[in-house]
């Protein structure tokens, strides 16, 4: 392997001089079938090592290094296909608190994924093996780089990064001591299957995507009636569900179009829409093949109009007019049926468990069984966000669920806190940022269960202002009525 020498230059401030970090490919040469391709020297947002290079022949990777280490790892989760060496770990501040981080592009490049048209190896290292085989370099690398073995392993990741987070916890069980799993895309196959009904009921002929068949006045009409009967429940009104399925409003109470369709009423497909929605996708004989959505981000922007509603935009290079639409269509063409000539319109749901089926292991991580994760001391974290339209919280408290009902000391080792108001990851009207590597790392040091987190709103400069608590699942945290709603002191958490 060729050897790269890189000197780095001090960095000095007022009263401080840093010691002299050398990159060094040579210290990695003892590792196969890895090739660096490039080592700078950064000082944001703390100075650190950042080295990037290839496993095998397109498995790439990011690795931070900073110069401050606490001798401990955390892995970067990735979203929607992958492709990016984005790592949302670093949204935790990590890199800050000292943690070596590191994060893959899964084996491919690019937004969709047309990189997995006949090519199941890439399908593979995305759907598992490719977090596996970098978590397992990175470790080594780390450790010849500091001279120092690791004293804690973590993973950090969010929507397509929380299904990561469940694959490791599952299928590669000592990597990491434990594992935050946000808005986790477990089940992708049966999350798929909801997105795909979507579309079929919201965009019946694909070559009409620029009409939405629900507008935002009509989406806000909804989000006030169920608000308008349910959002007092939690004994707080503040257009926020504490509990969604609280919430008995039925759908065909809407106010009806009786001649003219207009955005003050809802016809009969615009309602039939909804309930597919809401009651989650099935095949022609009713039979469910996944959850379906709990109330909540119907008119806000990074809701429903982003992920189920929204229309293509004239002129946009994008020909997908929302998110279920896009990936729906990503996964049958070049994962499901190799054929970038698919039409959705048409597909007929029966046959969807069973066209799905060769891909399914490979992608879906449903499995209830954790025991070796946690034989081996391993912590699982899970968030979701109530108002979620990408990842249905029902899903997520249903794998939860079934952890529990397949061992119910599971619940000594795996913690869930749902997050009212919160939409995809984050953002929406509920407190959405909480410190979760933070919690993880007490947790897995200490040996104590966290049974409260707190999480904060965010001003438009996204600063923290004020909070309230989460609470592990199934508890909530109940107003007691006096004092400011954004004081976490405020709140007490209570079974429902």
């Amino acid at each position: 392997m060729k050897k790269i020498w890189i000197s780095l230059i001090y960095f000095l401030c007022p009263s401080l001089s840093f010691a002299q970090l050398n990159c060094d490919t040579e210290l990695f040469s003892g590792i196969v079938d890895i090739e660096i391709s490039d080592i700078s020297q950064k000082s944001d947002p703390v100075n650190h090592c950042e080295i990037t290079g290839v496993i095998g022949t397109e498995l790439q990777f990011r690795l931070w290094l900073p110069e401050s280490w606490n001798g401990k790892f955390v892995m970067g989760g990735g979203g929607g296909f992958a492709g990016t060496l984005g790592n949302q770990a670093l949204q935790q501040g990590v890199l800050e608190s000292g943690y070596a981080t590191v994060s893959t592009n899964t084996g491919h490049s690019g937004f969709g994924a047309n990189w997995a048209l006949n090519n199941l190896e890439r399908i593979t290292n995305y759907g598992h093996a490719g977090v596996h085989r970098v978590a397992v370099e990175s470790k080594r690398m780390i450790a010849d780089f500091y001279e120092d073995s690791i004293d804690r392993s973590y993973f950090f990741g969010c929507s397509n990064g929380g299904r990561q987070a469940l694959m490791e916890a599952q299928r590669y069980p000592n990597d990491f001591d434990g594992i935050v799993a946000g808005a986790p895309a477990y089940n992708f196959t049966g999350l798929m299957a909801g997105f795909l009904t979507t579309q079929q009921a919201m965009f019946p002929d694909p070559a009409q995507l620029q009409d939405p068949l629900l507008s935002v006045s009509e989406l806000e009409i909804v989000e006030r009636e169920y608000l308008n009967q349910c959002d007092v429940n939690d004994g707080l009104q503040d257009r926020i569900l504490n509990n969604p399925t609280s919430c008995n409003f039925d759908v065909t109470d809407l106010p009806s179009c009786s001649a003219v369709d207009d955005d003050s009423c809802f016809t009969e497909s615009e309602i039939a829409a909804l309930k597919v929605v809401y009651d989650g996708p099935t095949d022609n004989q009713g039979n469910s093949l996944f959850y379906g959505f709990p109330f909540g981000g119907e008119a806000e922007a990074g809701g429903w109009p982003a992920w189920i509603t929204g229309g293509a935009q004239p002129d946009s290079p994008n020909p997908y007019p929302n998110a279920h639409h896009f990936f729906a269509a990503e996964l049958m063409k070049y994962m499901v049926f190799h054929d970038a000539g698919f039409d959705y319109s048409g597909y007929n749901m029966d046959e969807y468990m069973n066209d799905t089926r060769p891909v399914s292991p490979t992608l879906v991580a449903n499995s209830p069984d954790l025991s070796a994760f946690r034989d081996q001391g391993g912590k699982l974290i899970m968030y979701q966000g109530w108002s979620d339209a990408a990842i249905t919280a029902l899903g997520t408290i249903g794998y939860y669920e079934e952890v529990l009902e397949s061992d119910a000391s599971a619940a000594d080792d795996v913690r869930l806190f749902m997050m009212p108001g919160v939409l995809h990851c984050a953002g929406g009207r509920g407190p959405s940022y909480v410190r979760f590597v933070d919690a993880l790392d007490e947790w897995v040091e200490s040996g104590d269960a966290p049974d409260s987190l707190q999480a904060n709103f965010l001003d438009e400069n996204f600063s923290p202002d004020g909070g309230r608590p989460l609470c592990a699942f199934p508890e909530e945290a109940i107003y007691d009525g006096s004092g400011s709603d954004r004081d976490p002191v405020n709140f007490q958490c209570e079974a429902p």
